[in-house]
């Protein structure tokens, strides 16, 4: 088998990309493999939402080589292990005593105080803003790990679909 790094070196980071930047630091890294990274989302969702992310600066999911990808099903095994062992109600309380600004305090506190923090997920929904039109607010791949319980919603019958209104349920 050959070396994943040597054929993949880790390009150097942009100084205008926040997640190039965080990498570099180390800060709040969650899981790592040899091609991407995990943190838990300042701006989450739900209780765990966590984003994976490569270490190179790729723009599109659809830029990811054969490696690239075979290593980003291990990273989001991963990531979900860790969602599924961490003491969420600790974190959140963490992230609300050190928020990023207002808002993040804001989603943190939201996550802290959901009735079902500590409940492990029944599911997960997996999704990807490739690019502007599609909601992306960092130029830089990243891949969302959003865990979800049974009840969180009235009715989650279409998930991601959801995104646009009234294209959710297609079963009527």
């Amino acid at each position: 088998m050959r070396d994943i790094l040597s054929t993949h070196p880790i390009q150097a980071h942009r100084e205008d990309c926040i997640f190039c930047r965080l990498y570099e630091s180390h800060s709040g890294i969650i899981y790592e493999t040899k091609l991407f990274w995990s943190q838990f989302d300042r701006f989450p969702v739900t209780p765990g939402h966590a984003e994976v992310i490569p270490k190179n600066h790729i723009s599109s999911l659809l830029r990811l080589d054969a490696d690239e990808w075979a290593d980003l099903r291990i990273a989001l095994r991963g990531t979900v292990d860790i969602i599924e062992s961490t003491d969420l109600r600790k974190l959140y309380q963490h992230l609300v005593d050190k928020p990023l600004n207002e808002k993040s305090e804001e989603f943190c506190r939201s996550a802290l105080m959901r009735d079902d923090i500590a409940t492990k997920p029944d599911a997960y929904n997996y999704g990807v803003n490739d690019g502007a039109a599609a909601g992306r607010t960092i130029d830089h791949l990243h891949i969302h790990v959003i865990p979800r319980r049974a009840g969180d919603v009235q009715d989650p019958t279409g998930g991601i679909r959801n995104i646009i209104p009234g294209k959710g349920n297609y079963n009527r």
